[in-house]
């Protein structure tokens, strides 16, 4: 059984992670090559990292349910083994880790050009906002069967935090998403809300 879910995970790197990983990794390149990064400061670092870099989790858990969205792909792999949820769930681990390793990577290049960040601040916020987008997306995907709806939820979503009037922003402790530069909001409602859209799609039938 072992070596069946290894060849499962194997399968993912080719029809899912590596697919998204270079989405993902194409944002990151881009940002490095249209903005300054060398001569930034804090607070502009702050909004690369939340309001762009936040994009990968998009990228990495929207995929998560796309090669079983074609009703004939699912009923293949439901006459497998391996459980299909199963299957989902290696996958979102995958998306995890990958986008686990992309923010603290991204953020530790980041301490080198902009001695005034502090590593632990700017990736565990950082990774709190792509997850929380990230999360909206799979949620959305999971629910309708059509990523590109997946993607809508999530920049919707990104959208209003951007342009959220002062007066509702200074009761939106809750639920405003670019906290790097105000260290009164808490991220905890973010995680938390990140893992109640990851978790509650699992609940749907299949």
């Amino acid at each position: 059984m072992f070596r069946i879910y290894l060849e499962v995970c194997r399968k993912n790197i080719r029809i899912f992670l590596f697919p998204a990983v270079f989405s993902a990794l194409l944002l990151i390149i881009i940002l490095f090559i249209v903005t300054d990064l060398r001569n930034a400061g804090v607070e502009y670092t702050a909004m690369i990292c939340q309001q762009f870099f936040a994009w990968a989790g998009i990228f990495l858990l929207s995929p998560v349910f796309m090669p079983e969205q074609k009703d004939n792909i699912e009923e293949t792999i439901l006459s497998k083994t391996v459980p299909v949820k199963a299957a989902y769930l290696i996958r979102l681990v995958q998306a995890l880790v990958a986008l686990l390793l992309f923010t603290a990577g991204f953020i530790f290049i980041l301490s080198f050009l902009v001695s005034e960040i502090e590593f632990k601040r700017y990736f565990i916020h950082t990774f709190a906002t792509a997850l929380l987008l990230g999360s909206l997306s799979f949620a959305g995907t999971r629910f309708t069967g059509n990523i590109g709806i997946g993607y809508i939820i999530a920049f919707g979503f990104y959208i209003i935090q951007m342009f959220l009037p002062d007066g509702i922003l200074e009761r939106a402790e809750y639920i405003y998403i670019f906290t790097i530069r105000n260290e009164t909001y808490s991220i905890v409602p973010i995680y938390i809300s990140a893992l109640c859209c990851i978790i509650i799609p699992f609940g749907k039938r299949l």
